[in-house]
């Protein structure tokens, strides 16, 4: 009779704690979810912890996952949202006002951008501003009441699109910190652009790098956020063909003007001159034991910067096509005159006139259109930019050129 009484006593109870159990299943818990993106809707899948805070005291926390989205059963009810992130040295922005679940609405995404930082002021124009450094994905900054700037270094080569998601202002691309155009330097159609990252515009060892400038217009707008996304690889071009580096022919030794030497220019506008190559593997005037001839490296000439000015600018080459208009190869001679400067006269900045250095001013000309007098880079014009009548074709690549008197 015990035996029985107790047989059905634990039989209730199990029952009692089936019911009990089942009631908090039905009314206790369920899933909570928050989904963390940028403004472009591209989830953030690492780095981002979301915190689940009732009546502002911790209730559950979830590292979010592959998808973006943190998931946490939780006792039914209303929750606020923080985020905490994994990396200290990046500030991030979000509206956490706007994120709020309740037992209806268990389900919520949160937008999140990194908070631009300003960088070193940049000259525009006579202005100086301060640009924000902006980041690959969503930046955000406030903005002021005349074009905010920011500036953008990719590491990776790729077609990049710049766009202002939600926003009134107008974007534009305007060139490089060293040169701020005043006019967006691409199109924009749709309120964004692209541009084309070359594998050659990214550098290594801190030269070399590439920073876009990209400039937002208010339009009562008083913040933004930037949107950088990488669409895939650059469209291929012939900047992306390789280059043929010049070899020099000549054998380099240091070289130093005579004592008390003098340089005479030559006259672009007499007749011919009669350059010969002598067995010194220089060329002389007139004769092969002549004056000797001088190319001017490293300080400036008449008409233009030094070639030594131009490498610190950028480089020295030349596209080459055929009849056809097809590409043949491209040529670099900076590598040569390099090679050259080190060993100029140090004071004159000069080096006698080689095979290489005759080759490289004309190649280089003609390329540029220094001695095309229909060409915008012509270089004989006087001062208010009209072409000098009179110049002598055919010696007009001598212009970086002297001889010993």
């Amino acid at each position: 009779m015990k035996r029985t009484a107790l047989k059905r006593l634990s039989l209730l109870l199990a029952a009692a704690l089936s019911l009990s159990m089942l009631l908090v299943g039905c009314g206790g818990e369920s899933a909570y979810s928050v989904k963390v993106q940028d403004a472009l809707g591209t989830p953030y899948t690492e780095g981002v912890v979301v915190v689940f805070k009732k009546d502002g005291a911790q209730a559950g926390m979830q590292v979010v996952g592959a998808d973006g989205t943190a998931t946490k059963k939780l006792p039914k009810g209303n929750y606020t949202v923080e985020l905490n992130f994994t990396d200290s040295n990046t500030t991030y922005r979000y509206d956490a006002s706007a994120v709020e679940l309740t037992a209806k609405k268990r389900e919520a995404t949160v937008t999140l951008a990194v908070q631009g930082k300003p960088t070193d002021p940049l000259s525009v124009g006579e202005k100086q501003v301060v640009p924000y450094v902006a980041k690959l994905g969503c930046t955000y900054a406030e903005l002021g009441a005349e074009r905010t700037y920011f500036l953008f270094s990719p590491t990776v080569a790729g077609k990049y699109e710049f766009s202002l998601p939600g926003s009134n202002g107008t974007i534009g691309y305007y060139g490089a910190p060293h040169f701020v155009q005043a006019h967006s330097a691409t199109e924009v159609k749709d309120n964004k652009f692209t541009i084309d990252v070359k594998t050659s515009m990214i550098g290594t060892g801190g030269t070399g790098t590439t920073t876009l400038v990209i400039g937002v217009d208010p339009n009562g707008d008083k913040d933004v956020t930037l949107a950088i996304q990488r669409l895939g690889e650059p469209d291929h071009t012939i900047e992306d063909e390789p280059w043929t580096i010049y070899q020099k022919k000549s054998t380099l030794s240091k070289y130093t003007l005579p004592d008390g030497a003098t340089l005479k220019e030559f006259d672009l506008k007499a007749a011919t001159y009669n350059l010969v190559l002598g067995t010194d593997g220089y060329y002389h005037l007139n004769t092969a034991d002549g004056p000797l001839v001088l190319m001017r490296l490293a300080k400036k000439s008449k008409y233009l910067d030094s070639f030594k000015d131009i490498l610190d600018r950028s480089g020295v080459n030349k596209y080459f096509y055929d009849a056809d208009g097809k590409f043949v190869k491209k040529e670099s001679y900076s590598e040569c005159l390099l090679e050259y400067i080190a060993v100029a006269d140090e004071a004159e900045g000069t080096y006698p006139l080689t095979e290489d250095l005759k080759y490289i001013v004309q190649q280089r000309g003609d390329y540029s259109g220094w001695f095309d007098a229909d060409a915008s880079l012509y270089l004989f014009k006087d001062q208010n930019g009209v072409p000098i009548p009179g110049m002598n074709t055919e010696n007009l690549w001598l212009f970086m050129c002297c001889y010993l008197g």
